[in-house]
């Protein structure tokens, strides 16, 4: 597949909800388009519409107006839902909530489970593999999330705000390691966040949202120079503090 394959183009998208006899624009003309293998990062004040267009993009919600289209060769080689919460069930222990989809989907073996043991165990996890999901904290519950998504090799993710549990030091380890694995399987993704460091760092792409009703004030696209594979030493790179400042300033004018 070429490079410039697109895999979701949004077009003059619009999404109107209706409150007691009221109605407001969550969202007004938002256009945005995104490559195979792109990571799209969308950053916003809080209640911009941000989780309304993940939604939307998911096919939970439907447009008021404009279009929403998804490469339907991708959708059908998987697309995966990274949730802000998780969602595992509590009679199932660690292991056998990382392995649902798999199992699901009918494709659980010893070789997939041997590599599911693995990433429990490389993601802080070994310990806790056989403890129940209300046993462990909500920081690794999320990790499981995460480990289960990436299990099944998804096409297209989408995420929101997956890592906002995880504690300042595993979110940086968690960062790294994702980007690496999307990239390696250059897996097409929508990622959610508040942060702005998380977003340059993860991001091919970066949309900065209005207030509501949600626009796309502006898209970047970081050029680190120095350890862009590396969550922490990315930092160093002087286009980091530079585009740091750039988003900082679109955010801030949201609130004056």
């Amino acid at each position: 597949m070429s490079n410039s394959t697109i895999d979701i183009k949004v077009k003059n998208l619009s999404v109107k909800f209706q409150k007691n006899s009221k109605s407001f624009f969550a969202l007004d003309g938002v256009d945005f388009e995104v490559k195979r293998g792109e990571f799209f990062c969308i950053v916003g004040p809080s209640g911009c519409g941000k989780s309304t267009l993940l939604k939307t993009l998911l096919g939970f919600l439907q447009p008021t107006t404009g279009e929403v289209h998804i490469s339907e060769e991708r959708k059908k080689a998987g697309m995966v839902y990274l949730p802000q919460s998780p969602s595992l069930l509590p009679w199932r222990t660690l292991l056998q909530n990382a392995a649902l989809g798999l199992e699901i989907k009918g494709k659980l073996n010893k070789d997939r489970q041997d590599t599911l043991k693995f990433d429990i165990s490389k993601f802080g996890l070994g310990d806790f593999e056989k403890h129940l999901s209300t046993e462990i904290s909500g920081g690794m519950k999320q990790k499981v999330e995460l480990i289960r998504a990436l299990a099944s090799g998804p096409q297209l993710l989408f995420c929101d705000e997956p890592f906002a549990s995880i504690d300042f030091v595993n979110r940086f380890e968690l960062n790294t390691e994702f980007k690496h694995r999307c990239t390696i399987a250059r897996t097409t993704t929508v990622f959610v966040t508040h942060n702005i460091e998380e977003a340059i760092f993860l991001g091919n792409k970066i949309a900065v949202m209005s207030q509501r009703p949600g626009q796309i004030m502006k898209i970047y696209e970081p050029k680190l120079s120095k350890n862009a594979h590396d969550a922490i030493k990315c930092r160093e790179s002087p286009e980091f503090e530079d585009l740091f400042q750039k988003i900082w300033e679109n955010l801030k004018g949201n609130y004056e």
